[in-house]
């Protein structure tokens, strides 16, 4: 395994605990089988996440677009809808998923670009003054969420920073 391989499993490692760590995620008490299945899910969010949607953020990506790439994730989850717990990802855990991972790239300086958005949790949403937060695991759609996008950029000049990737930092 390469050093660049090493990190990239750890980013991926990170991304799925903060992702599924709250969120009950997986049914209880798989079998053998299923726990295979998880590690297959993995895998194949991994995949679509490295050759489909990240080439697309090599050019400005709109909120349309970002919001699609989360519900494509979603989507996708639902051929393991035998292992997880509600059929399909929430809306929530997949925002985290794709949100979290471009953070962790960005930071690193593994892409050229700035991620459009930030990975929406409790703990942002308290940061950002919002009074009663959305429980980002289960009660998050894709209207909540981009309210508290669209209340962080109405907070840049404030912080004086050009991005909400940047004033979530």
């Amino acid at each position: 395994m390469t050093k660049q391989e090493f990190i990239q499993e750890e980013i991926w490692m990170l991304t799925f605990n903060a992702a599924f760590q709250r969120a009950n995620v997986f049914k209880p008490e798989l079998t053998p089988k299923e726990e295979q299945d998880k590690t297959d899910l993995k895998t194949f969010i991994k995949g679509d996440m490295d050759m489909i949607i990240l080439p697309s953020y090599n050019n400005s990506v709109t909120d349309k677009h970002h919001i699609e790439n989360i519900i494509s994730i979603q989507e996708r989850s639902k051929d393991y809808s035998h292992i997880l717990q509600n059929g399909k990802f929430s809306f929530g855990v997949c925002q985290k998923i794709l949100n979290l991972y471009l953070k962790y790239l960005w930071c690193l300086d593994m892409v050229k670009f700035t991620p459009p958005h930030f990975p929406v949790d409790r703990i942002i949403q308290k940061e950002l003054g919002i009074k009663y937060p959305v429980a980002w695991t289960t009660d998050m759609d894709e209207e909540k969420y981009m309210e508290i996008i669209n209340h962080s950029r109405s907070l840049l000049s404030k912080y004086n920073v050009q991005n909400i990737a940047e004033l979530e930092l």
